[in-house]
């Protein structure tokens, strides 16, 4: 693993090599256009599996912790999940205690349910995939229960009437009644849930494309929400929720990446907002941050036990991760090789493997690889 300075980062924040970690790495095959990769206990063993979206198959592959890092399919994965699944959410969507997958299909008007059975399979819920009049399709999904009657609803983007909507549940895996909410300028390629102003009650973050802001929703627990924006740096792309200077409010990670969205100006790089607790957001000193070229996708996690979350970012054309570990010390920028491992895109911040330590589990969209980067501390 090689260490970067970038000048940007050095005239804002102090460094200490110190905080750099080694990684071992496993590679595993799944499908073709692998893409997004979620966490989560798939069959209820205590072990966290991932689910892999796999863009150019159509279909999800589930692999399930054996312990002692190894990882195998689920019986019947790969499973199908629509056309070009892109996102990947998991709640209850059928209150049966197992976990379920939504997935924004890509290219479609469309989110795919698929319920699980508790040991890792997943079959469609009996009316998916459910239509959703966005325009021109779904890129991401989150769900949570919005409007307070115990069923899990979804979230989703309407990037090209500036809105996104919300497609309430009933409880049996069967969504509808789509609601939309006005947001900034071309919502895009993210949504995500956590509570932000600590009511105790699910807001919405997403990124604003083309209006340079993140959009905050907070909820009001009656399915109702309004937006409030806040700067975020050029063409922001994709947003992650962490902690990064564990104050105990949420942050923000936005990915800034005008040079994989089509016309757009400005410089790729990563913007850090940092939560008072109420629903308020400012930007950290020295953001935006450098990264390399075309970051694609985030992820938050505390990779070397100092009490905050670092930032992965994925760059689509290039053989690295970049790592900010954040701390009360500054910010030091590290360089994580994945070579021969092409076009990276999706990530996550996991402890894979029970050692106490947070691993990186990123996918190669060319190589139609999933690698864990296993943290040794080191």
């Amino acid at each position: 693993m090689s260490i970067l300075f970038l000048t940007s980062l050095a005239s804002a924040c102090s460094f200490s090599q110190t905080q750099q970690a080694g990684f071992d790495r496993l590679l595993i095959a799944v499908g073709k256009g692998a893409a997004s990769v979620e966490v989560a206990d798939l069959n209820n063993d205590g072990r966290p599996d991932m689910a892999v979206a796999n863009t150019t198959d159509s279909n999800v592959t589930i692999l399930l912790n054996q312990g002692n890092r190894k990882f195998k399919p689920a019986a019947g994965s790969p499973f199908f999940a629509g056309h070009a699944p892109n996102d990947i959410a998991f709640a209850d969507c059928n209150k049966d205690g197992y976990t379920d997958m939504i997935l924004a299909n890509h290219e479609r008007k469309h989110v795919t349910v698929l319920l699980g059975n508790g040991r890792g399979q997943f079959a469609p819920a009996p009316h998916s995939p459910f239509a959703v009049a966005v325009k021109p399709h779904t890129h991401g999904v989150a769900a949570a229960d919005f409007n307070g009657d115990g069923k899990i609803d979804i979230v989703t983007d309407s990037w090209g009437v500036d809105s996104i909507v919300v497609l309430s549940g009933d409880g049996q895996g069967n969504f509808g009644n789509p609601v939309f909410y006005a947001t900034g300028k071309h919502p895009y390629q993210r949504v995500r849930v956590a509570d932000f102003n600590k009511d105790s009650l699910p807001d919405i973050v997403g990124t604003d494309l083309d209006a340079n802001d993140v959009m905050i929703l907070p909820g009001n627990g009656k399915g109702g929400f309004s937006a409030h924006f806040f700067a975020a740096g050029n063409t922001p792309f994709g947003v992650a929720v962490g902690d990064v200077n564990a104050d105990g409010n949420l942050d923000l990670a936005v990915i800034n990446a005008p040079t994989i969205s089509g016309s757009k100006t400005g410089n790729d790089g990563l913007t850090v907002l940092t939560g008072d607790g109420s629903g308020n957001f400012s930007m950290l000193k020295g953001s935006p941050f450098a990264t390399g070229k075309g970051p694609t996708r985030v992820a938050m996690g505390d990779l070397n036990d100092d009490g905050t979350s670092d930032i992965a970012i994925t760059h689509y054309n290039s053989d690295f991760i970049a790592v900010f570990y954040m701390g009360p010390s500054g910010v030091l920028l590290s360089s994580l090789q994945i070579d021969s491992f092409s076009k990276s895109d999706g990530i996550a911040i996991f402890d894979m493997d029970g050692d106490g330590k947070k691993d990186i589990i990123v996918t190669g969209g060319d190589t139609n690889n999933v690698m864990i980067l296993f943290n040794t501390g080191k």
